[in-house]
């Protein structure tokens, strides 16, 4: 008697376990039903929740990359394919004159004189489909780009769409309004997901045992690579792919390889076919909105606080600094006004990001009121492993450098405050250039130049045989540099360069080849 006590004990906690993990009812599935209320159902065993993809195709996408799909004529994107020019795609307009995919250019531009053609961009195609993979980020976290698709895998959201019908709608009607007729198919596996939306066919199966009868009628060549293997496939009389499935194995990998029976076998789901998820950037975007407005900048600083504060919470979650931020502000007259803030390192505390964020707006001045402040963040660094000393209190002499240069350049602005580095020209002139703050140089030969270059050498005047500089004597030192360059442009100098000294300063001169005269080109 104890022991059936236990069991039904045993049965009771296992159901309380796993009622909750029931799953939801699938496009094909039948509805689960419900035990009579005061029944006690028997106990169950916990339900694997299968794994479900959804692909998607885009029959469009060289035109939609290039921007190309709201043309009122004939248009289409062509690829060079060794020697001649392939039609990769065309729009609707240009289909109707039977261009199609795969023809020649010419044979196109024959059937339609007055065709538009633009060059294939593959990395436009790139950034289209990852902006669309990140607008897929909004139904699940599994987000795929294989090839010219993009794989989802929704498994674990049907529940929170209200089911696999009602998310496969959003998918759909949400890529539509980004894309022209794209073709969108769920299967039990990725490979055979992928396979349906290559060939045009929109699915939506549940269960593996169903997966045979969706692609059966598919063309064989669909999952075979190379030229070499299609034409065995039309000796071998196969033209489906369920002629493929009835073929024994041993046979199939000996004469075809052994990829095409794993490819058959991950479509059925009888092996493994991961997919690497992509991992979207950690875009940061926080507003704060002014109902009667505020009249001055001073103001906006309680809530310049509150969103920093939000924007460090989000680096310290996502383990990455910001490299750059953007304030942006609209008043009621509806004109808008950017403010970028500097950073010279990533950053993400928020107290030294106010504080740049001050210096920043000291150079804004608006008279209407403002009503709109947003804050966005999308250039990110990785959070670098520290190997600081647990006790050091003071900062390092290179952080005291880049604060000063980010206080400089956020209350100055970025170009007022530039750095100077080194051309190889042995003109001085045309020997130095702007760079960003902070880059290291080298100098050439190891060559002394001083750090202050007039624009214009200034004269030296000569008396007695000495080189006066105003009521100062120059002193010349012995070693002497001779630069004779520039012929190529018709700015060519000759002259011999020293090194001077007077009882205040250290001088830069030369002496002119060509006239004699002497003059004073900077100061060390």
């Amino acid at each position: 008697m104890r022991q059936e006590r236990l069991s039904i004990v045993g049965q009771l906690h296992q159901h309380a376990k796993y009622r909750t993990a029931l799953p939801v009812p699938v496009c094909d599935n039948p509805d689960f039903t419900r035990s009579p209320s005061g029944t006690l159902p028997k106990a169950r065993h916990p339900v694997v929740q299968q794994p479900l993809w959804v692909a998607v195709s885009f029959p469009f996408l060289p035109l939609e990359a290039l921007g190309k799909t709201t043309q009122q004529q004939p248009t289409a994107v062509y690829a060079q394919r060794g020697q001649i020019h392939i039609i990769i795609t065309s729009n609707p307009l240009a289909q109707k004159s039977g261009i199609r995919s795969g023809m020649t250019l010419t044979a196109a531009q024959v059937l339609n004189p007055a065709l538009q053609i633009v060059p294939q961009d593959v990395s436009a195609e790139t950034d289209w489909l990852a902006r669309l993979a990140l607008l897929a980020g909004r139904w699940t976290p599994v987000v795929s780009i294989v090839g010219d698709n993009l794989l989802l895998e929704i498994s674990g959201s049907t529940r929170l769409f209200g089911g696999v019908n009602q998310l496969l709608g959003k998918i759909r009607s949400g890529l539509a309004f980004e894309a022209q007729s794209p073709c969108v198919s769920a299967m039990p596996t990725a490979a055979s997901a992928l396979l349906c939306v290559r060939n045009g066919k929109s699915l939506c199966i549940a269960t593996k045992e169903r997966i045979h009868a969706a692609i059966r009628d598919l063309p064989a060549s669909a999952v075979v690579a190379g030229a070499k293997k299609e034409r065995a496939l039309k000796q071998y009389g196969i033209s489906t792919v369920g002629d493929l499935l009835r073929l024994p194995r041993d046979g199939l990998a000996r004469r075809l390889g052994p990829d095409l029976v794993h490819q058959l076998d991950k479509l059925l789901g009888k092996q493994a076919d991961p997919q690497a998820a992509i991992t979207p950037p950690p875009v940061f975007q926080q507003a704060s909105v002014f109902d009667p407005g505020i009249a001055n900048t001073e103001q906006l600083m309680p809530f310049m606080e509150i969103l920093l504060g939000k924007l460090q919470a989000h680096l310290i979650q996502h383990h990455v600094l910001a490299e750059q931020l953007e304030w942006h502000l609209l008043n009621d007259s509806n004109s808008s006004a950017r403010i970028p803030v500097y950073l010279t390192h990533p950053r993400r505390n928020a107290l030294d990001l106010m504080k740049l964020c001050r210096l920043a707006f000291e150079r804004f001045q608006t008279r209407d009121l403002i009503t709109h402040l947003s804050l966005k963040v999308n250039r990110f660094a990785p959070l670098p492993s520290s190997s600081e000393d647990l006790f050091s209190i003071l900062p390092r002499t290179a952080d005291r450098e880049a604060s000063l240069v980010e206080r400089l350049q956020n209350r100055l602005g970025r170009q007022a405050v530039q750095g100077i580095g080194m051309q190889p020209d042995h003109r001085p002139e045309k020997a130095w250039s702007r760079c960003a703050v902070g880059k290291a140089v080298a100098l050439p030969h190891g060559a002394q130049r001083p750090l202050w270059l007039f624009d214009t050498p200034r004269s030296v005047q000569m008396s007695n045989g000495q080189l006066l500089l105003g009521s100062q004597s120059l002193l010349l030192q012995r070693p002497r540099e001779r630069i004779c360059s520039g012929w190529w442009d018709s700015q060519s100098i000759r002259r011999d360069y020293y090194h001077a000294k007077t009882a205040a300063l250290r001088a830069w001169v030369f002496r002119d080849l060509d006239s004699g005269i002497w003059r004073l080109h900077g100061i060390f």
